[in-house]
């Protein structure tokens, strides 16, 4: 199976490549942010606090557990707010939180992954993976181009939250190094 592999060079720091093959479009992001894995993953995880620095996805409803359903509100950059209920798929405490969904009246599946990999004690590469399948996918270049853009604001965001505000909020009985690199 050939596989088109496109950079999309958007942001400062994020990476972003579009993969294409058949009636499938991947978006793969990633950017590396100075913060230890639990504060990413406890911060991933606090859906309340999403309002506060995320303006790709700025809501999130629901429980967090597997097969729940979740209510989230999606604002892509020169998109219309889109609101869906993606179900939970998998939950890897620190690593990996996976969810999406499919429209077969349209011939679309989706699935959204979140995940934090260890680089160091003090730095992570936090990746977001997005999969759209189905015929539509041929109609959608346009919006999967604009949801990279999210994808990258989402991930430069999270980070400066991660390394800025969380860092200057007190925390009790926990030290906390920062490395540059």
């Amino acid at each position: 199976m050939k596989v088109k592999e496109t950079d999309l060079i958007i942001g400062k720091n994020s990476k972003i490549i579009l993969k294409e093959y058949h009636l499938t479009r991947v978006l793969e992001s990633w950017i590396e942010i100075n913060t230890t894995v639990d504060e990413a993953w406890n911060a991933l995880v606090d859906f309340e606090s999403w309002p506060k620095w995320n303006t790709f996805i700025p809501v999130v409803k629901g429980e967090l557990l597997v097969g729940n359903k979740m209510a989230i509100k999606v604002k892509s950059p020169g998109l219309k707010e889109m609101n869906f209920k993606p179900t939970v798929f998998e939950i890897e405490s620190g690593k990996k939180l996976v969810w999406g969904g499919e429209a077969w009246y349209i011939g679309y599946k989706g699935c959204h992954e979140f995940l934090i990999e260890y680089i160091n004690e003090n730095l992570i590469r936090f990746k977001q993976i997005e999969k759209f399948e189905g015929p539509i996918v041929l109609l959608m270049n346009k919006m999967i181009h604009k949801t990279a853009i999210g994808y990258v604001n989402m991930n430069e965001e999270f980070k400066s939250y991660l390394e800025n505000e969380i860092e200057d909020t007190p925390q009790i009985g926990v030290s906390r190094k920062t490395v540059t690199i």
